[in-house]
């Protein structure tokens, strides 16, 4: 797992940004998870004793307890895109609700050995599991905060092969109507999101993300939102890390004041280095094309080996090498 990954998925272990996520993300803002009846559930999930498995591990599984009732809420944390994502999360859904499944029948064959009446009819005692019992639902959130538009399936039915449109293929419509799809509840924080409804710094990370290439609409946000002046610890390092500025964790003292840590300084500070960059680079590769100009211009005019070009322009055979290699070419 990436760096960018792993501050990410340690930034929404918080139960107060978790219950956030799911409420503006799942609910349009309307508070219905509370942090307070969040509890950390994540698990590796294994197959049946015998079969040949590895296991899945969840990014982050937390039970949500109201009252009697339980639901299960998860995260699964994208850096780069997947084009078998909608399957994952399906695969991912599919072994909870076995593991609950496999439980409550482990407890109805241990009360059935006891001696207790425990089903009520053959169909029961068959599966193990009696009529009236209920499982968890569970809820996948797939966050992708890679920089790429994220450009894979969005649900089962995108990996599907229905046919093309010729009527001796069949109804192409028809197939994609009866099939039994299974949708990505999907957010990509590369594209503009309502932060409006977020109640924690979420909505400030999300909002700024979007614009990791633009530097233009960067500057603006910025400059009309104080917040970025003052950002509390983790989420300048996890806003450090997504936005992709060196060394941050190094240097994060010479950002802090004593409102906070002054994270469009660093950004100002990371966007001049990569201007800088640039140059430098520019520089370099206009350099490399002088040196391949010259000496291919030398084996055009003599007819000679790269040896002796070399020799004729004052280059080794290594520096034109080495330029080729940076304009890119063979």
């Amino acid at each position: 797992m990436g760096l960018q990954n792993e501050s990410m998925l340690s930034y929404l272990e918080d139960n107060q940004r978790f219950a956030d996520l799911f409420n503006q993300l799942y609910f349009k803002g309307k508070q219905i998870v509370d942090a307070d009846r969040l509890g950390e559930a994540s698990e590796t999930y294994r197959g049946k004793p015998g079969e040949k498995d590895s296991g899945r591990i969840r990014d982050i599984k937390k039970r949500l307890k109201s009252g009697r009732e339980l639901k299960v809420l998860a995260v699964e944390s994208q850096s780069e895109i997947s084009y078998i994502m909608p399957w994952r999360v399906m695969d991912y859904d599919c072994r909870e609700y076995g593991r609950q499944i496999r439980e409550a029948q482990r407890a109805n064959e241990a009360l059935d050995k006891a001696g207790e009446k425990v089903y009520a009819d053959a169909g029961e005692r068959l599966c193990k599991v009696r009529k009236e019992e209920c499982f968890a639902p569970v809820y996948t959130l797939c966050l992708y905060h890679g920089e790429e538009a994220w450009d894979g399936p969005r649900s089962l039915k995108d990996m599907m092969d229905f046919g093309d449109e010729e009527p001796e293929e069949g109804d192409r419509q028809a197939w994609e109507e009866c099939f039994a799809d299974y949708p990505l509840r999907l957010v990509s924080v590369c594209e503009p999101m309502d932060c409006s409804g977020f109640r924690t710094s979420l909505r400030d990370l999300f909002e700024i993300l979007p614009y990791r290439r633009d530097k233009e609409r960067l500057k603006e946000l910025l400059e009309r939102n104080p917040v970025y002046r003052r950002m509390d610890e983790e989420t300048a390092r996890t806003i450090g890390v997504l936005m992709g500025i060196k060394n941050f964790g190094e240097n994060e003292e010479r950002f802090k004041t004593e409102e906070g840590y002054d994270m469009c300084q660093a950004i100002r500070e990371m966007m001049e280095d990569s201007r800088q960059e640039g140059e430098t680079l520019g520089e370099i590769k206009g350099s490399a094309s002088q040196i391949i100009e010259i000496i291919d211009n030398i084996r055009k005019e003599l007819h000679c080996s790269l040896e002796k070009a070399c020799i004729v322009g004052g280059k080794t055979q290594a520096e034109y090498r080495q330029a080729k290699a940076i304009c890119g070419k063979p």
